[in-house]
């Protein structure tokens, strides 16, 4: 018998002004913790699906990502024995693709050392954990710095 039959069978007949303190205590009781019972079983579920939507979708991206890793080569020497139909030699055209590949890196690590400069420290945050940390132990807080 779930739950949910069991609090149905337990219903009182009796009218809610017509019940005496205990009652109406026991049922609230009753009441809350089947209520608590459902919301933890509902974030389980919500948790659980969530989660396997997530394994999903990382499973597709890793997916991508290995089949660019082994894409990559194939494309690279193609665009290598292109360039060298142009008439280019076949040592050059090499050297211009992977020439191509530095300065894709040099690009990408330039965008993220500029992405990484406008991070900027959760100092507001810091202050306001330090001061709850320092309310709870019920501590005076220390005067803020001066900013100039």
């Amino acid at each position: 018998m779930s739950a949910t039959q069991e609090h149905e069978r337990t219903i009182p007949t009796t009218p809610l002004n017509q019940r005496s303190l205990g009652e109406l205590v026991a049922t609230l009781s009753r009441d809350l913790a089947l209520l608590v019972h459902q919301e933890i079983e509902l974030v389980k579920t919500e948790l659980k699906t969530g989660l396997l939507k997530g394994a999903a979708a990382a499973g597709g991206l890793i997916t991508a990502i290995v089949f660019m890793l082994l894409a990559a080569p194939i494309i690279s020497i193609a665009a290598a024995l292109g360039i060298h139909a142009l008439g280019i030699s076949l040592g050059w055209s090499f050297l211009i693709v992977g020439g191509a590949y530095v300065l894709g890196a040099m690009f990408a690590a330039a965008f993220g050392v500029m992405a990484l400069r406008k991070v900027s420290k959760h100092k507001r945050a810091v202050d306001s954990v330090k001061a709850d940390i320092h309310a709870i132990a019920r501590k005076p807080r220390p005067a803020p710095p001066v900013e100039s």
